[in-house]
């Protein structure tokens, strides 16, 4: 069932391509030499739940990574839409792009997936630890005219760690308020596999009711959450950007009614500072 679900997820996120003619409307990025790089690098603060449904909030520093070698991106914290100054989401880890053809991109990459520990949040106690994995990822992006994009990710747990496999679609709508400032929109949905939900939003028989108080919960695949997001990016210097963002989850189906979905409707924010440079 969880390779139906994959081939499934996968079949959709390649099936959203339909001919359309893009208007971008991005800031004049650094100029890069011919064979040389682009990167960014700063830091942000960023405040949420310890997880998904969580009642829980936390707040850190994370560092802003992004670099990009011709057709070859590694971001993180973000710092992959820094690097051409648009609202870009592009993927945290190792990107690679596939294909280009008019207004379609198709990419695929890898990531690190820290997993989840039992003593991250209260609720967790008792509950097994989600381990660390490396996940796969491909990606596909549809400019349509104006300044919309549809956007779908597919992700799966290369190692066999428990961590399933997700997809997320987006609808995105960037402006240009200024020569140097951009918004951005942003509302999707997610979805996921037995195995995902079962091991970030499940509680095992063999916990319930012994190592946990919570009662006994295995979920099926289907929806995770709808999102919808805010973002703006301004450059205040030549080199210096600095970003913001919230946003704002709903978890849905089985994922809901879960016993560790305390608060299931739960918000993020976050501020940035980072330098851009290139070679």
């Amino acid at each position: 069932m969880q390779r139906h679900f994959f081939l499934a997820s996968l079949a959709l996120g390649l099936s959203l391509a339909a001919p359309a003619l893009a208007q971008e409307l991005r800031m004049p990025p650094p100029q890069q030499a011919h064979g040389g790089y682009t990167w960014a690098l700063g830091l942000s603060l960023n405040n949420g739940p310890v997880y998904p449904g969580s009642a829980s909030r936390s707040t850190g520093v994370r560092p802003v990574i992004g670099l990009e070698i011709g057709r070859f991106t590694l971001s993180s914290g973000g710092g992959g839409s820094l690097l051409d100054f648009d609202l870009d989401a592009r993927d945290s880890g190792l990107t690679a792009r596939l294909l280009q053809w008019e207004h379609f991109r198709l990419s695929a990459g890898l990531r690190l997936d820290g997993g989840r520990k039992a003593g991250d949040d209260p609720m967790l106690r008792g509950l097994p630890d989600i381990q660390r994995t490396l996940r796969g990822r491909l990606g596909a992006v549809y400019e349509f005219p104006g300044p919309l994009s549809l956007r779908a990710n597919l992700s799966q747990d290369l190692l066999g760690h428990q961590g399933g496999a997700t997809l997320q679609t987006t609808l995105r709508y960037e402006h240009q308020l200024s020569p140097s400032t951009e918004i951005g929109l942003a509302a999707g949905f997610s979805m996921a596999d037995a195995t995902y939900l079962r091991s970030y939003l499940g509680v095992p028989a063999s916990a319930a009711g012994s190592s946990t108080p919570l009662p006994a919960y295995q979920p099926g695949g289907g929806m995770l959450s709808t999102e919808v997001a805010l973002e703006i990016k301004t450059a205040i210097a030549e080199r210096w950007v600095l970003t913001g963002g919230v946003g704002y989850q709903q978890l849905r189906g089985d994922a809901r009614r879960s016993p560790l979905a305390v608060k299931p409707d739960n918000y993020t924010v976050s501020i940035g500072l980072a330098y851009r440079c290139c070679r």
